[in-house]
């Protein structure tokens, strides 16, 4: 393993977070605090565990653990376990899951489900996760992560608590739900993208947002191959009201240090204040 591969632990924004990214390599994400990941990679052991996998696309630096996910679990005997992922790619995943599980002899206990742009998954009463569409090279999905939460509606704020308990026994709405984006993720992707992302994207507390490219010298290969140069993100830094942007899937053609230098010489510099490489050396937290 190089020095690259290392697992990074991190905390934006007051997000623990835990993963790799590595542009052809590997990605995965894990938020234990949300209890979720996006992405899988080539699945570190503390995924298995982890109910609820939000797969960006079938590209196997992101995707190739996913069967032994489904092994594990069943190894570690963990109830269930979903698959969030691309509507377009579902059928192919459940078929792959099932020829692992009839080469092993047992039944994997989990489930590929589609997720449309737009759609939204409820992972708990405060959690909530939304899909949008990515545009890469095969069908691919971004998801924002948002806290849900519930307060009385503004024409009871001001009635006795024997008013408000009275009304909702009779069936009279008197909460309303709020939600605030904390977490949201681009999957690899073209710049394409911000034509079509949900305004949440710029509003998550903290964006992981590919950006594989940042020299001027692979400014070329960045939108044919379905991904971000540094240079697009100049180009919009007026978007990005994140408290946290970090740049993910970086490519390994260029080192930490040369990173860090193009971000803080290529983008604005409020926009680069905020902005963090997702490296395994170096500032971990915001």
């Amino acid at each position: 393993m190089t020095a690259r591969e290392e697992r990074v632990e991190a905390t934006y924004a007051g997000l623990p977070l835990r993963g790799v990214s590595i542009a052809g390599r590997e990605t995965w994400f894990h938020f234990p605090t949300l209890n979720l990941a996006f992405d899988v990679g080539r699945l570190p052991t503390e995924l298995v565990a982890v109910p609820n996998l939000f797969l960006t696309h079938s590209h196997l630096d992101h995707a190739a653990g996913l069967a032994y996910w489904a092994s594990q679990r069943r190894l570690s005997r963990l109830a269930g376990g979903v698959v969030h992922t691309e509507p377009s790619t579902v059928d192919a995943w459940r078929k792959i899951l099932a020829l692992h599980a009839g080469l092993e002899g047992v039944r994997y206990d989990v489930s590929v489900e589609p997720l449309e742009p737009g759609a939204r998954a409820h992972l708990r009463r405060d959690l909530t996760v939304t899909a949008f569409r990515a545009v890469h090279r095969v069908p691919a999905l971004g998801f924002v992560a948002s806290e849900v939460r519930h307060r009385l509606k503004p024409a009871w704020r001001s009635e006795s608590q024997d008013a408000i308990r009275k009304a909702a026994v009779e069936g009279e709405p008197v909460v309303e739900s709020w939600s605030r984006p904390l977490v949201a993720f681009t999957g690899d992707t073209s710049a394409d993208l911000f034509a079509t992302a949900p305004p949440d994207l710029y509003e998550a507390k903290v964006l992981l947002l590919e950006c594989s490219f940042l020299e001027e010298r692979h400014r070329d290969r960045a939108g044919p191959w379905g991904h971000l140069h540094l240079s697009d993100l100049a180009e919009r830094s007026e978007l990005f009201r994140n408290e946290v942007l970090v740049l993910t899937h970086l490519t390994l053609r260029t080192g930490p240090q040369e990173i860090r230098k193009l971000i803080a010489a290529s983008l604005p510099p409020d926009l680069a204040a905020r902005t963090v490489p997702f490296l395994p050396s170096g500032e971990r937290a915001r």
